[in-house]
């Protein structure tokens, strides 16, 4: 595994422990997180803002070698995407991220910095809001770590540190990113898949349940994370109303 990609995974980890689903838009008015129940889990999540840096943020600070390196990673990963390899492509997502900041030979302006720092701020916003409404330990592990990364942003930049200020802020965005609306449909479709391809005469609730994911990845793939969500939550709500049928 790419060193990029085990950085990431190793900030996506804690929420192995309870899994995310989110809402959706930048409305004021529309929720910035979401909790549900399915298969045995409580899936909540958080809403990425705007403003989270990119790979793009960063590639005007980087050689011509290093940003073509950042490109292809893209590229790979948006083949990926359009291939329906959806973990590869956010896998690689993650990995132009990393890499993008990671490589700066040149420091970028205190004001570009300060503005992801101030996404993650409006990010530990919406996860404070809703751990207080319940307990989510998975949530609240992510909330630390973003935190954490956050403030040793906003201390390197003080220091004059742009550049690491910038690398500790792509790793508080790949934890706040593991609890994405498409993150979170991703692993809950992963879930409900390895739960019926073992059956080989499936009821029509668990035919309709395969529909559902497969158009949830399809959804996943154009960047339709609500749709993406509810119908993978849908699939997996029908897969657990099955298994209670069988257990009569």
């Amino acid at each position: 595994m790419h060193p990029f990609r085990r950085s990431a995974a190793r900030l996506v980890a804690p929420l192995a422990v309870s899994a995310a689903l989110a809402a959706c838009g930048d409305a004021p008015t529309m929720p910035t997180s979401f909790v549900r129940e399915a298969g045995g889990v409580t899936w909540v999540a958080v809403r990425e803002p705007a403003g989270l840096p990119e790979a793009r943020t960063w590639l005007p600070y980087l050689d011509a070698a290093s940003a073509a390196r950042v490109r292809e990673v893209q590229a790979a990963a948006e083949a990926a995407r359009m291939a329906g390899r959806l973990e590869e492509a956010m896998e690689g997502d993650a990995e132009a991220r990393m890499a993008a900041a990671s490589l700066l030979a040149a420091d970028p302006p205190p004001a570009a910095v300060r503005a992801g720092i101030a996404a993650l701020e409006v990010w530990e916003s919406r996860a404070a809001e809703r751990l207080g409404t319940g307990r989510y330990p998975g949530l609240d592990s992510v909330a630390a770590v973003v935190a954490t990364r956050r403030a040793e942003a906003v201390a390197a930049l003080a220091q004059g540190d742009a550049r690491g200020a910038v690398l500790r802020l792509a790793e508080g965005g790949e934890a706040a990113r593991s609890a994405s609306p498409v993150a979170v449909a991703l692993r809950l479709v992963v879930q409900a898949e390895r739960r019926i391809d073992g059956d080989r005469s499936p009821s029509p609730d668990l035919k309709r349940a395969r529909l559902l994911l497969r158009l949830s990845r399809e959804a996943m793939a154009t960047g339709d994370q609500t749709r993406a969500m509810r119908r993978a939550w849908y699939a997996l709500q029908l897969i657990d109303a099955e298994d209670a049928r069988r257990l009569r």
